[in-house]
């Protein structure tokens, strides 16, 4: 090689050698500001799982502990003892939804507060205007101004209202309250030109007690009376007591046959459409279902949607799906039958024998049917079966469907229903229906603190984080009643109701970031890594060639001198 390539090539070597190495150390930097992202994620993650959420536990037992929110402390419910726990800001003054601040400044309530208390026509507007903002129903709203304005509430007087939450077994329930709620059902027995309903009455074998036959109510023959495990027991169809519907002695079904009638003449099993619809649609289920609101409500979000959850499954087993299509052909689904059988030409005396077996051993309708026109069909559902699963499916609502240790399945015997296991909330001592008076008591109390100490709206307290976060800050305090009937501010974590405990939901937030974030960063490290391992493979060949092509250089130098001084 010529001393003058050799150079060249030197050069060359130099100038690549020194972009790897610099390449090398900025990949090297590169590292390093990972290694500080990673210390920031790592940082961020141990800040989360130290994350923490406030709870409402009103019963202190966890049944039914709830993330704290403005509406539990600012809505009349059992679940706060129907006790406003007003939140204030750090000068005392109520803090307001926007819906109550259109309430006070339609009363006129100055927001400084009007240093007492005024006459019940100002808290009569402010009710009023909670009515219209649909805080409460206007119907209540009216209920509320017919009572008395209470300026004692919460102004030396903690005894808002009477009001008692008492927990009660299944058994506690039916001989205190249900045993006083009569329903009739002989409309469903009465011939309405498509069926022949008898009340069939069975032990709990199955075997036949007794029963009060369809017939014989059109000559107002409606009550039987029979012996059972030593009781005697007075049974009358027009004023059957939710408790004997609930009897665990005895079980009341509504069974019998059905026949063809003017709108559903055919074949396979159209005949018993009609009664299955007439059932279905009947007051029988809302008559029940109404009874049981009106003993179990408690005036909170949840267990009202646990009441309409179990209306709603219940309705789902009893309500006919067939229909006529735009042709006028009728179209039978029998898809929500517990128990559904065909037969041909079978006799009326055994399809009431099967009616029977099935009714003793399915929850829902049943149908037994036929397949010539002139032979009857058989239908029956079990109304004990069908009133203990309603109760069952309220309690799977209350514990948690997904943790509940109950079940409705399509067989009895496969179910799990309502025991005196499952405790019911229900409210004592005051009148839950009129004027609601548990109602007034609230709003009286949260109208006086609002007169006195003054208000200010914000549009964020709906923010169930904002708020748990303005407490714990010490941007905002809770305002609760004491023993001598006033109340006072203080801090969240001295009320005995609300406890601090760890949000895991929160952190399993935070964990799934950190590993994504980890990842991305591992990712990054790793092709910095390879980056970097080929520009050090790289930069050792360029420095052995630099070596090389070096002592190329000087060897040609040496012979060049020599050949000279030759």
């Amino acid at each position: 090689m010529g001393l003058s390539a050799s150079q060249a090539r030197l050069l060359t070597i130099t100038a690549r050698k020194s972009d790897c190495e610099y390449e090398s150390m900025r990949l090297s930097h590169q590292k390093i500001a990972l290694s500080r992202d990673m210390n920031i994620v790592s940082a961020e993650y141990q800040d989360a799982i130290n994350q923490t959420k406030l709870m409402w536990d009103f019963y202190g037992n966890d049944s039914q502990a709830n993330d704290l929110n403005y509406n539990l402390l600012m809505s009349p419910s059992a679940l706060n003892n129907f006790t406003p726990t007003p939140l204030t800001d750090t000068a005392g003054r109520v803090v307001l939804s926007p819906e109550l601040a259109a309430a006070a400044r339609a009363a006129n309530i100055p927001q400084e507060g009007m240093g007492g208390l005024p006459s019940s026509d100002v808290r009569n507007t402010f009710i009023e205007a909670l009515g219209k903002n649909e805080v409460i129903t206007t119907e209540m709203a009216d209920n509320i101004q017919r009572t008395t304005y209470n300026q004692l509430a919460g102004v030396g007087s903690a005894d808002l209202v009477n009001v008692t939450i008492e927990q009660m077994t299944l058994t506690e329930l039916s001989t205190r309250y249900l045993k006083d709620i009569e329903i009739d059902v002989t409309d469903l027995l009465l011939d309405s030109g498509g069926s022949n309903l008898d009340l069939l009455i069975l032990d709990t074998d199955g075997n036949e007690i007794g029963r009060i036959v369809g017939d014989d109510v059109n000559g107002n023959d409606t009550t039987l009376d029979f012996t059972i495990n030593g009781e005697n027991v007075h049974l009358d169809a027009r004023h059957i007591t939710l408790d004997q519907f609930l009897s665990s002695d005895y079980t009341i079904s509504i069974a019998g046959l059905c026949w063809d009638n003017d709108q559903l003449r055919g074949k396979n099993g159209l005949y018993d459409w009609s009664v299955v619809d007439k059932v279905g649609s009947s007051t029988l289920w809302t008559k029940i279902f109404d009874a049981m609101v009106q003993t179990l409500t408690t005036g909170d979000e949840y267990t009202d949607a646990a009441l309409q959850y179990a209306e709603n499954k219940i309705m789902e087993m009893v309500e006919c799906l067939s229909y006529v299509d735009e042709n006028g052909n009728a179209i039978a689904d029998w898809s929500n039958a517990a128990y559904r059988n065909y037969h041909k030409k079978k006799s009326s005396d055994k399809i009431t024998k099967w009616i029977k077996d099935d009714v003793h051993h399915y929850i829902g309708y049943v149908s037994e049917g036929n397949e010539r026109d002139d032979y009857n069909d058989g239908y029956g559902i079990n109304v004990t079966y069908m009133t203990q699963a309603y109760l069952t499916y309220f309690a799977m609502y209350m514990e948690g469907i997904s943790n509940s240790k109950y079940n409705v399945d399509q067989l009895r015997e496969q179910s799990n229903l309502i025991d005196n296991y499952f405790m019911f909330d229900v409210i004592t001592g005051a009148d839950t229906s009129g004027d609601n008076m548990q109602i007034a008591g609230f709003y009286d109390a949260l109208f006086n603190q609002i007169c006195i100490q003054g208000w200010v709206e914000n549009d964020q307290v709906h923010d169930q984080e904002y708020v748990q976060e303005m407490l714990k800050d010490g941007a905002m305090y809770l305002s609760s009643i004491a023993d001598d009937g006033f109340y006072y501010q203080d801090n969240y974590s001295t009320n005995s109701y609300i406890k601090e405990v760890t949000d895991e939901s929160k952190i399993a937030q935070a964990e799934a970031k950190y590993n994504r974030e980890k990842e991305k960063i591992n990712y990054k490290e790793n092709i910095l890594d390879m980056k970097m391992k080929n520009l050090d493979t790289e930069i050792s060949a360029l420095t052995t060639e630099y070596d090389t092509v070096k002592s190329v250089i000087t060897k040609n130098i040496e012979k060049s001198f020599k050949r000279y001084d030759a």
